[in-house]
């Protein structure tokens, strides 16, 4: 026996553990806020809520009275006195916003849309839900177990107003969103919650099996943790299953075990259905009292919870028994109520639906302000791409046309260069010509004086060509020293003529040999070893028609002075 409470000890405190472990205390609790979050946690009597909430009032504890208001709010909803619900958690949004304290203004306004979503005021409820989400977006505490346990409530409660605007698609992406969320916070009541509600949204669909799938496994999170009202929410919706598929014994027995589940509890909103449910099937099998006996029970719960959605069902309920009944005027009557709470439910939802579509409205409206941000974005990054390669191919051009000019500038350089290298050749090659021009025509005239002397002078015939000796060789040796001034840069300008053959001659680079005998007419001798040197005087000699002779060598213009004539006379003229 000992054995046994020391195994239940050591279990209950590992539970304890893998509890703690899941579940952080918010830090800089005082002792009091850690007693009321203890008895919010345990306790569902409203009269005993009611009373320690005034306990923490007198000792001014805000905090501590805040958490036990949240609770006594839930249990008054669960016993469908909305009226003071709503007024609780009213209050709790108010003391939650004077303390600063965001993680318990979520929890209101979630508990607040709950309110309203089970009134079917669908507005308010989204409103609330949506300034939770809001908070949730901008709270910095957004990693706690209980910042994220509220951030996942949050989707739950929009999915489900969602899911009764009958917008199926965005209610299963919020509960997905909530499973997952409830998944890693390790809940496995907040997975039972969300397995129904996809369940719920399978079976309007019209996939059954995927409905029975999740109904199954909600029933079996809610058997986890011994959840009374979720165990009758799967019964209810099992039953339902069952009432589709044709089998109405089987839907029957799951629809009693949901209400008598139901009844056991304080919440009259869960066990309505099921009641209602039981009430139609007797109506199929014609059981009037039956049928009697279940929609009185759900007429007096009804007006108590002042449920319109309710009242338009038990309503419609009661005018077909009374019309089974042959009670026609009183069934007439009945339909006619139905109706009225009918009519004040879509005037609610058109309100509901018209703000949906404002909404959509304003939504629409920023996508296209944001598709036409981006538009102007991707123009405005196209232009500064064309900026930015037309700036590119600039610096290229500007590049290239630099590097050109820079060559230009070179070639130019390299061309000065040449020129004044060639100006300084033909300046070192005049020169050079005219220093060994000098010398010849100087042995030329002294030869010319010594040769006055031996002509005879009665002899007109060679005095003249003498003088015309004389006359040719001063103009040579005034052009040689016309070249000397122009070297030395004396003289402006030397004309190419003066120096070389008229323009429509052209000098051949070897001189025709004419073989003849000895002349018989006087002739100059041209004695030079430099080739160029030697064809210049030829030519200007060729050019005034003077006879010559230009000496292979030294040997044989020695011999021709000496007067011993080679074994040939080369006779140039032109």
């Amino acid at each position: 026996m000992k054995k046994n409470v020391w195994l239940l000890v050591l279990a209950a405190t590992w539970i304890l553990v893998q509890t703690n472990c899941h579940r952080e205390e918010p830090a800089g609790e005082n002792t009091a806020e850690t007693e009321a979050r203890a008895i919010a946690d345990s306790l569902r009597d409203a009269d005993k809520l009611r009373g320690w909430l005034q306990h923490f009032e007198a000792r001014k504890e805000q905090k501590a009275a805040l958490l036990i208001r949240q609770r006594y709010g839930q249990v008054l909803r669960d016993k469908s006195d909305f009226e003071a619900a709503i007024k609780q958690h009213d209050t709790c949004i108010a003391l939650a916003k004077n303390l600063k304290d965001t993680i318990q203004m979520i929890i209101a306004y979630n508990n607040q849309g709950t309110n309203f979503r089970r009134l079917g005021d669908l507005h308010g409820a989204s409103n609330n839900h949506y300034a939770a989400l809001e908070l949730c977006d901008h709270s910095m505490s957004d990693t706690s177990y209980t910042a994220r346990k509220n951030r996942v409530r949050t989707y739950n409660g929009l999915g489900n107003v969602l899911l009764s605007l009958h917008n199926d698609s965005a209610a299963e992406t919020l509960f997905h969103r909530a499973l997952a969320g409830e998944t890693e916070l390790g809940s496995a009541t907040g997975q039972a919650i969300n397995y129904a509600n996809i369940g719920a949204i399978k079976e309007g669909r019209g996939e059954l099996d995927s409905a029975l799938i999740y109904y199954n496994m909600s029933m079996q999170k809610n058997r986890e943790t011994g959840n009374p009202i979720g165990i009758c929410l799967c019964y209810q919706n099992l039953g339902r299953l069952h009432h589709i598929s044709g089998e109405t014994d089987k839907a029957l027995d799951n629809y009693r075990k949901a209400y008598e589940i139901g009844r056991q509890t304080s919440d009259v909103w869960h066990w309505l259905k099921p009641c209602e449910a039981i009430a139609e099937i007797f109506l199929d099998e014609n059981k009037k009292d039956s049928a009697q006996e279940y929609l009185n029970t759900a007429l007096t719960a009804a007006e108590k919870i002042k449920s319109r959605n309710h009242l338009a069902i038990v309503y419609s309920l009661y005018a077909r028994l009374q019309e089974q009944s042959g009670k026609h005027e009183q069934a007439i009557r009945s339909v006619r109520l139905a109706q009225a709470y009918k009519d004040s439910i879509a005037v609610e939802q058109n309100r509901t639906h018209i703000q949906n579509l404002r909404v959509n409205y304003e939504v629409k409206k920023r996508v296209e302000d944001v598709e036409r941000a981006q538009t102007e974005a991707g123009y405005q990054k196209k232009l500064r791409w064309i900026a930015t390669w037309a700036c590119i191919v600039i610096v290229i051009l500007i590049i290239l046309v630099m590097l050109s000019q820079v060559r230009i500038h070179k070639e130019r350089q390299k061309a000065l260069k040449a020129m004044k290298r060639a100006d300084k050749d033909r300046q070192e090659f005049y020169r050079g010509i005219t220093h060994q021009l000098r010398t010849p025509l100087t042995v030329i005239n002294g030869m010319i004086e010594q040769l006055s002397r031996f002509l005879p002078t009665d002899n007109d015939v060679a005095q003249k060509e003498l003088n015309a000796m004389e006359r040719k060789s001063e103009e040579l040796l005034t052009l040689v020293r016309e070249m000397i001034e122009f070297n030395k840069g004396t003289r402006k300008e030397v004309k190419v003529t003066e120096l070389a053959l008229p323009s429509n001659r052209t000098p051949s680079t070897e001189v025709p040999e004419t073989r003849q005998e000895h002349p018989t007419e006087p002739y100059i001798l041209v004695a030079e070893d430099d080739s160029d040197v030697a064809l210049l005087i030829t030519e200007m000699l060729k050019e005034e028609e003077y006879p010559y002779y230009w000496a292979k060598d030294g040997q044989e213009a020695y011999d021709t002075i000496m007067g011993t004539p080679p074994p040939y006379w080369s006779l140039q003229t032109l």
